[in-house]
């Protein structure tokens, strides 16, 4: 994390941008609007941190908590489910750097770690006072519900896993009281937090229900090991898949029956979860991440012999260490991009407006994104950029209603469109937004060929990363184009 400049991950730097403003309380073009939303992890933790120490630590740091939370939480819910310290669950270490974490999906992650710490406590604290244990899971519920929506469903899933075979044995012999107390411990959890998210829902998109193919279920499965080298990755998910079911075909992969049926209930639902859901894409592209760690801390192997157990450790140990090379091998070479593109960030004017364009297939997880790097200008140098996360229902962070606008009509797409297809500099196609921006950008994954313009004039130009200064000229007006 601390040997480049700023991690690879495609919406990082939009969210770091975003907590510029919270630690700031907004600016000219931005204004702060607090609100319970089910999506403020970073924002309630980062901004806090920096006001002591720098953004970019402070943003650092926030992962660094993520992989703590996520990797201790498997730990510790193996020992508490196992009833031993076993090597066994430092598997969860293979499964941090992710397809879910090169999106930026940095919430969520905290999240699903805030809810494997939270199973385990829910499991540790059984059968003591129940005066510990409602208010310790109301707390752990509520503090996944503000990390992420998607989250608090996970835990939502575990919980009832956890609680439904001994529900069902309760049922089936009739010990009402036994079942009562169990449904009046574990039902407050979500009363609050169901609560908040009716209150929230009315501001939150909507949009169609949609799925995706089927086969999109089993490549998904395949994002817990998918990083920037396709085939040593699936050699990855290969051996885990193959070390797993050995185990299980020998009958040596001790599984805690309510875990078991937890993992079971989480990928039941992920195989009926639609991708499209209320306004927001992959909704079943996160769960893998969160069902592959449960299995980890819901397993104990039973190896036949001490000489195979450290067989397989040394294996898992070299292909992490091979992993976080490789990983660290690409992360170098983003450095080296973006401390170049923060340069031509940095010789932005205080306060400018910076208009973007960009093609409509480049938001794909790539090894060096450049997307949401023009962002950063709003933290380094104050300035007005359009595509800064702000959504209504999803952010606490929104534009000013002039600068809404302004952003509305200033599609980066169309920018694209439009600018791409000028065929010569003799022509004026300039969109009339153009004009009350003081520069635009242009980010591709592919090498930008931008037809020479004179109202246009270059600032900072690299092969994917371009940013141009638009002229005051009366005769650079622009059309609607």
């Amino acid at each position: 994390m601390f040997s480049t400049v700023l991690p690879p991950l495609l919406d990082y730097p939009n969210h770091l941008a975003r907590m510029h403003l919270l630690a700031e309380g907004g600016d000219a073009f931005y204004s702060v609007h607090w609100a319970l939303l089910p999506n403020l992890a970073e924002d309630l933790i980062v901004p806090s941190l920096a006001r002591v120490i720098p953004l970019d630590v402070a943003g650092k740091l926030f992962l660094v908590i993520i992989f703590s939370l996520m990797a201790g939480g498997v730990i510790w819910l193996n020992r508490v489910a196992t009833g031993a310290w076993r090597l066994w669950p430092l598997l969860g270490f293979l499964f941090l750097y992710n397809r879910i974490l090169l999106w930026g999906f940095v919430n969520y992650l905290f999240g699903i770690g805030v809810a494997l710490v939270g199973i385990a406590s829910w499991l540790a604290l059984e059968g003591r006072c129940r005066w510990i244990r409602v208010p310790s899971s109301l707390l752990v519920a509520l503090a996944c519900f503000f990390s992420h929506i998607a989250a608090f469903g996970f835990y939502t899933l575990v919980i009832i896993g956890i609680e439904l075979l001994p529900a069902v044995g309760e049922l089936r012999a009739r010990q009402w009281p036994a079942l009562g107390r169990r449904i009046a411990i574990g039902l407050p959890q979500f009363v609050a937090p169901a609560a908040l998210w009716l209150s929230v829902r009315h501001d939150a998109p909507t949009g169609t229900v949609s799925y995706a193919a089927l086969w999109r279920k089993v490549d998904l499965l395949f994002s817990v090991f998918d990083n920037y080298n396709r085939a040593f990755d699936v050699v990855c998910f290969t051996l885990f898949l193959a070390l797993i079911g050995g185990l299980l075909w020998t009958r040596r992969l001790g599984l805690t029956p309510r875990l078991a049926a937890a993992v079971g209930i989480v990928f039941a639902v992920y195989l009926l979860l639609p991708s499209q859901i209320y306004g927001g894409s992959g909704a079943d592209h996160r769960l893998p991440t969160g069902l592959f760690l449960l299995l980890v801390a819901a397993t104990a192997p039973r190896f036949p012999s001490s000489f195979v157990a450290a067989a397989v450790g040394l294996v898992a140990a070299l292909v992490l260490v091979v992993r976080l090379g490789m990983i660290e091998r690409v992360w170098r070479a983003a450095d080296q991009v973006y401390s170049a593109d923060l340069v031509g960030i940095d010789a932005l004017p205080q306060a400018s407006k910076l208009a973007i364009a960009y093609p409509a297939d480049l938001f794909h997880v790539v090894p060096i994104p450049e997307v949401h790097l023009p962002v950063l200008a709003i933290s380094r140098r104050e300035v007005f950029v359009p595509t800064l996360f702000a959504i209504k229902g999803q952010q606490p962070v929104a534009l000013k209603p002039a600068f809404a606008a302004l952003a509305d009509a200033a599609q980066p797409q169309r920018l694209w469109a439009i600018l791409m297809g000028v065929q010569g500099a003799d022509q004026v196609p300039l969109p009339s937004i153009l004009a009350q921006f003081d520069f635009v950008a242009f980010i591709d994954k592919r090498p930008i060929g931008l037809p020479p313009h004179r109202c246009l004039a270059p600032v900072f130009v690299q092969v994917t990363f371009q940013i141009y200064a638009v002229s005051r000229n009366l005769d650079c007006a622009g059309t609607d184009g």
